[in-house]
């Protein structure tokens, strides 16, 4: 494997350059952008933070804009190796503000990894307590049929388990040779999942999330006074 740092986080601001808050499309023409107005992103000492003491972000009615409430994406993609495999790795903590930090879906930090030519996602995803992984594909207007997209949750409390600010090392292991991918924590594997031949590059992401479906006729769900902080290291 070949390894290359994808930022240092030494500066004492983020590298606008660099990171963007991620936008997709809403299939009218425009684009919502994962970036909520309370955010408070700090980076230095090698590490990135984003703090969200209370989230604001939401959508009444598509749950793919509602639930990321800030998501930082590394502006140049990352190529995936035809003939070695492509590790994506970083350590990562998470702290609880408000919410339950025994409910993974109350909000989350996460690794967040997205192929948009195909609306896949292979994600490491954390509470103060929970670990987890997300493999989905996303409803992408103009890349996902209608009714092709789905969402994998799936969790190894026997493997592994989170504390509060507690850092841990979260790895993304793409192998086209073998045609899979592997989500391992702490160097145990969690999951591994089939990789289809097409992916060939990624956008890294890092950032805060819940994962609330709407209620009918209440709409968006997702922020209830509760928020998170997720800092990591590369």
């Amino acid at each position: 494997m070949t390894t290359r740092l994808l930022d240092s986080f030494t500066s004492a601001a983020l590298d606008e350059a660099k990171w963007q808050p991620l936008q997709v499309p809403t299939g009218d023409g425009q684009f919502w952008r994962y970036e909520d107005p309370d955010a408070q992103v700090r980076t230095g000492q090698g590490e990135l933070e984003i703090r969200l003491p209370r989230f604001q972000l939401q959508h009444e009615h598509i749950s793919m804009l509602d639930n990321p409430k800030h998501l930082l994406a590394l502006q140049e993609p990352v190529d995936l190796a035809a003939d070695r495999i492509t590790s994506i790795a970083c350590e990562m903590a998470c702290e609880n503000h408000n919410g339950c930090p025994d409910d993974l879906f109350d909000g989350f930090a996460a690794l967040s990894l997205c192929d948009p030519a195909s609306g896949l996602i292979f994600d490491f995803v954390l509470s103060e307590t929970c670990v987890a992984v997300i493999h989905e594909r996303l409803p992408l207007p103009g890349v996902t049929p209608p009714g092709e997209d789905w969402l994998h949750v799936i969790q190894s409390p026997l493997l592994t388990r989170n504390a509060r600010g507690e850092f841990h090392h979260y790895e993304i292991r793409f192998d086209h040779r073998a045609g899979r991918c592997e989500w391992l924590a702490d160097g145990k594997r969690i999951y591994q999942a089939k990789l289809p031949a097409h992916v060939r590059s990624l956008i890294v992401a890092a950032g805060l999330f819940t994962l609330k479906p709407q209620v009918p006729g209440r709409g968006s769900v997702s922020n209830r006074g509760q928020g998170r902080r997720v800092a990591g290291a590369g």
